[in-house]
C-alpha cells in the first residue's frame, strides 16, 4: 500500500498529483523554472531535496497553475505593455490567480502564504526604494498587495509608503484609490490589465503640489491694512521675487525620477513572486549528469505491426505463459463455506436446531487472487539493434498478451527512448487498453531507465490497483546507473515491485539482483517470466 506521506515527500510524484489536480502539464528536467502558458518546467533537482525545496517547488507549481488556468495569455499578448505596467500588471494578476486558485483549492493559500511569509518578510531583501525612490512606487504596489494576504508585510509596504511620501507627495493617495478598487473587483486578466495601466498613468502624470502662501501682514492696529511700501520694501519684495523664480525647475526636477523609470528594462524593475522563486529553484538544480531527478516526456517512434512468423511465434509463447500461469492461480483461488447466523439455509446443519444452536446457515467467501497493475518497460536503445530488439518485441508482445487474458492484471507497455528526446519514453500500450499490433520497433538511441522509472510511477500512481509492479526488459546498463539505482529505490520504497529480463545480457542482475532473469532466446521466456510472476503476482493477492 502507497503511503501518502511518501508520496508527497517524492518530488515526481508530487509534481504528477498537482498536474492532475489542477490540469495542468509538469515536467521536471533542464536549469529553468518557468512555464509557457501550457507547461510547468522544474529544473532537475537533487535526488534528496530538503523539505524547504520541496516546498518551494510544490508552491511554484501551485503559483503557476493558478496563472495557467486562469490568465488570459492572449489579452496579456494584445495588451503589448511597456515594462513598468507589465511589472504593475503582474503585481495584481499573481494576487488575481492566486485568490482564483484557492478559492477552488483552499489547501494552496497555505502554501502561498508560506513564499509571501519568506521571500517578502523573513528573507526580504533591500528594497528598490533604497536605491531610487521611484522603484519604491512600484514595491509599494506589490508589497500592498501582498499585505492583502499576510499582514506580515504591512511594515514593508509602510517603509515604501513613507519614501513616496517623502519624495513624491499625494501620489500614495492617488495609488490607494486604484488598488481599492482592484481589492473590491478584478475579475478577470483584462480588468488586471486596465487597472496597471490606470495606475501607470497616476505615475506619469504625478506631479509636485503647488508652494502656497502660509503668512498674512497685518498692521499695528490689526486691522489687516497692507501697510505702504517704502523703498526698502520694495527692494525686499524684489529679492523674494528673484529667490521664487527658480522654484517652477525645482519642481520639475522632482518629478524627473518617475518620468526616467519608464525608460528603464524590465531586469532592473522590483521581481515578483514567480521570478523569486524561478530563480531559487534554478540556483538549486543540479547537472544531468549527476544525482539529478529528471523525468522523461513522452515523445514518438516508428512502430509496426509485428511480422507474421514473429507475431505467431509469440502468441504461441503467450498462450504457453498464460496457461501456465492461470493453471497455477486457479489452484490458488478458493471458495470457502463458513457457517453462521447469516446466509443460506444449511440443511445437513439443521440438527443444531436440537440443541438451541442457530448456526445452521451458510456463507461463501471468495479468496480474490489478484488486483494488480503492471507496465512493462521496453529498453529500444541502439545497443538492442539486431538480434536483440527483435526477441525483446516478441517477448514484450507475448507478456502483455498473456497478462492482458489473466483477470484481474491491468498491464502496460511503453519503450524508452522515444526519438524525439534523449529523456522521453514511447507508449505503446496503456493502461486499459487492448494490445495493440505495434510491437515491431527499431533500435536506436540511448538507454535512460532513470527518467523512464520516474515517468511511470507518475502514470501509475493514480491507478485503483492496489499491487503495482514495473517489469524493465533490457540488455544493458543504464546511461546513468546511479540515478537508476536511486528511481528504482525510491520505486521500492513506495512500494511498488520492480523485475527485471535481461535480453542476453546480465547488467540487469546489477540492478536487480534478487527480482531479475536472463533470456536468451524466446522459448526461455515462459520459464524465465513463470518464474517471476508466479511468486510477484500471488505474493499478497490471495486475501
Amino acid at each position: 500500500m502507497i503511503r501518502t506521506k511518501d508520496v508527497l515527500n517524492c518530488l515526481p510524484l508530487l509534481a504528477s498529483i498537482l498536474g492532475d489536480r489542477y490540469g495542468v502539464q509538469v515536467r521536471i528536467g533542464g536549469k529553468e523554472a518557468c512555464t509557457n502558458g501550457k507547461v510547468i518546467h522544474l529544473p532537475s533537482l537533487p535526488m534528496d531535496c530538503e523539505p524547504e525545496l520541496l516546498a518551494l517547488a510544490r508552491s511554484f507549481v501551485d503559483h503557476e497553475s493558478g496563472h495557467i488556468r486562469h490568465t488570459d495569455f492572449s489579452v496579456l499578448k494584445a495588451a503589448n505593455l511597456d515594462p513598468v505596467t507589465f511589472n504593475l500588471f503582474n503585481c495584481l494578476e499573481d494576487w488575481r490567480v492566486e485568490k482564483k486558485l484557492s478559492g477552488i483549492f483552499p489547501g494552496c493559500r497555505r502554501n502561498l502564504n508560506w513564499l509571501i511569509r519568506r521571500f517578502f518578510v523573513e528573507q526580504a531583501p533591500p528594497r528598490a526604494g533604497d536605491d531610487s525612490p521611484a522603484l519604491a512606487v512600484l514595491d509599494y504596489v506589490l508589497l500592498t498587495v501582498r499585505a492583502w494576504d499576510v499582514d506580515d508585510v504591512s511594515q514593508a509596504r509602510q517603509n515604501a509608503a513613507s519614501i513616496i511620501e517623502q519624495h513624491f507627495p499625494s501620489l500614495r493617495e492617488a495609488l490607494d484609490v486604484i488598488l481599492v478598487k482592484v481589492y473590491i473587483h478584478c475579475p478577470d486578466t483584462t480588468a488586471a490589465v486596465e487597472y496597471a495601466r490606470q495606475i501607470a498613468q497616476s505615475i506619469r502624470q504625478w506631479e509636485p503640489p503647488q508652494p502656497t502662501a502660509t503668512t498674512k501682514c497685518t498692521d499695528k492696529d490689526g486691522q489687516g491694512n497692507m501697510p505702504q511700501l517704502t523703498k526698502e520694501g520694495t527692494d525686499s519684495a524684489s529679492q523674494i521675487d528673484q529667490q521664487s523664480e527658480p522654484v517652477q525647475p525645482l519642481r520639475a526636477l522632482s518629478a524627473l525620477p518617475l518620468k526616467a523609470l519608464f525608460h528603464a528594462e524590465a531586469q532592473d524593475l522590483p521581481q515578483q513572486l514567480g521570478e523569486i522563486m524561478a530563480i531559487e529553484l534554478a540556483n538549486s538544480s543540479v547537472e544531468p549528469s549527476s544525482d539529478a531527478l529528471t523525468v522523461a516526456v513522452e515523445g514518438t517512434r516508428q512502430a509496426a505491426p509485428l511480422p507474421a512468423e514473429q507475431k505467431l511465434q509469440a502468441l504461441q509463447t503467450s498462450i504457453a505463459l498464460r496457461t501456465r500461469l492461470q493453471g497455477f492461480l486457479q489452484a490458488q483461488t478458493q471458495r470457502r463455506c463458513s457457517i453462521g447466523r447469516r446466509g443460506l439455509l444449511h440443511a445437513n446443519s439443521l440438527h443444531r436446531l436440537q440443541v438451541g444452536s442457530a448456526r445452521i446457515f451458510q456463507k461463501e467467501s471468495v479468496q480474490l487472487g489478484l488486483n494488480t497493475a503492471v507496465h512493462i518497460l521496453l529498453d529500444v536503445s541502439g545497443s538492442m539493434a539486431g538480434a536483440p530488439i527483435n526477441l525483446a518485441n516478441r517477448a514484450c508482445f507475448a507478456a502483455a498478451t498473456a497478462l492482458s487474458h489473466i483477470r484481474g492484471v491491468n498491464p502496460a507497455v511503453t519503450a524508452f527512448p522515444a526519438v524525439t528526446e534523449t529523456n522521453s519514453v514511447f507508449p505503446i500500450m496503456r493502461h486499459g487498453q487492448a494490445v495493440p499490433d505495434m510491437f515491431d520497433i527499431r533500435a536506436s538511441g540511448g538507454t535512460p531507465l532513470a527518467g523512464a522509472v520516474w515517468w511511470v510511477l507518475q502514470t501509475m500512481l493514480p491507478l485503483k490497483e492496489r499491487r503495482k509492479m514495473i517489469l524493465v526488459i533490457t540488455d544493458g546498463m543504464p546511461d546513468n546507473p546511479l540515478a537508476a539505482n536511486n528511481a528504482i529505490g525510491v520505486a521500492q520504497k513506495l512500494g511498488f515491485e520492480v523485475y527485471g529480463l535481461g535480453i542476453r545480457d546480465e547488467h540487469i542482475t546489477h540492478l536487480l539482483p534478487h527480482t531479475s532473469r536472463v533470456v536468451n532466446d524466446l522459448p526461455d521466456l515462459v520459464p524465465a517470466m513463470f518464474a517471476l510472476l508466479q511468486t510477484a503476482l500471488l505474493k499478497g493477492g490471495v486475501a
